[in-house]
């Protein structure tokens, strides 16, 4: 999944930062792009997350060359809060991410990054992802790509010396986190190819594939964004742990992608052995 990108070199971060997250092309919509990896498209010289509003490149993108929404398959839209047992909340999410303590040799956590939803639920879902242009997923994010049945969240920024990636952990309805990894599924088949563009404005092309994780949680799914050219290729690897998803970040702005599967093995056990 290695591709030919700027290299890093003391004193250079700051210009391979600028080229390697130009490729946001689409950052208008109705989901919530703060936090991400790469909201906005401009992170900051150490790799962190930036301000969607700080960095977003006024141009229009250029048309995805990708299949219509119509070539993949459509997930309904749901009139009504689905039924059975109330899912965990933010509050309740956030005990089962990794301390200090329980994170992987090598890992460490980033100060002040933690956050959750609290008592609140979102009871109404929004399986809107489909209508989303393609470019859209140079913004993308596990924060973002599991919305739509989730009801509540809690997150946190993890870093392994090189890289970061952002944790994030969300409950569904009954049923409904496996309608969100087929939704996530369906949007990358519909942007299996597209065409982005960087800051100055010349055309990307941008690969995308999906493969299934086998032996980590009850399903887990890899999805790679990977542009032609000195870009950064972004990673979200998701993992159903019963109603729960687990979902994990990495890019290679620094040197490689972050080794998030061996990352997300201890956390999806522990979930799987702790949550209520």
């Amino acid at each position: 999944m290695s591709t030919s990108r700027i290299p890093v070199a003391a004193g250079a971060v700051a210009v391979a930062a600028a080229a390697v997250a130009a490729l946001t092309g689409c950052a208008s919509n109705n989901m919530d792009l703060s936090g991400s990896l790469w909201a906005g498209g401009s992170p900051t010289a150490s790799g962190g997350p930036s301000s969607a509003a700080s960095a977003s490149p006024t141009a229009a993108p250029i048309s995805p060359t990708a299949p219509t929404a119509s070539a993949s398959p459509v997930l309904g839209s749901p009139s009504a809060t689905p039924s059975g047992p109330k899912p965990l909340s933010g509050r309740q999410l956030k005990p089962l991410l990794p301390t200090s303590a329980t994170l992987p040799a090598g890992w460490t956590m980033k100060d002040s990054t933690e956050s959750d939803t609290g008592d609140a639920f979102e009871d109404e879902p929004d399986p809107t992802l489909l209508n989303n242009p393609c470019t859209w997923l140079s913004t993308a994010s596990g924060g973002t790509l599991g919305l739509g049945y989730q009801t509540a969240h809690a997150m946190e920024m993890v870093s392994d010396g090189d890289n970061e990636s952002r944790i994030d952990l969300g409950s569904y309805f009954p049923g409904t986190a496996t309608k969100q990894l087929d939704l996530i599924r369906s949007y990358a088949d519909k942007c299996r190819t597209y065409t982005g563009q960087d800051w100055d404005k010349k055309p990307v092309p941008h690969t995308v594939t999906v493969t299934p994780v086998p032996g980590l949680g009850d399903e887990a799914i890899d999805l790679v964004n990977t542009p032609k050219g000195p870009y950064a290729t972004q990673e979200v690897l998701a993992v159903r742990i019963g109603d729960k998803i687990l979902f994990l970040d990495g890019d290679n702005i620094v040197d490689r992608l972050p080794h998030i599967k061996d990352l997300a093995a201890p956390i999806a056990k522990h979930i799987k052995e702790v949550a209520p």
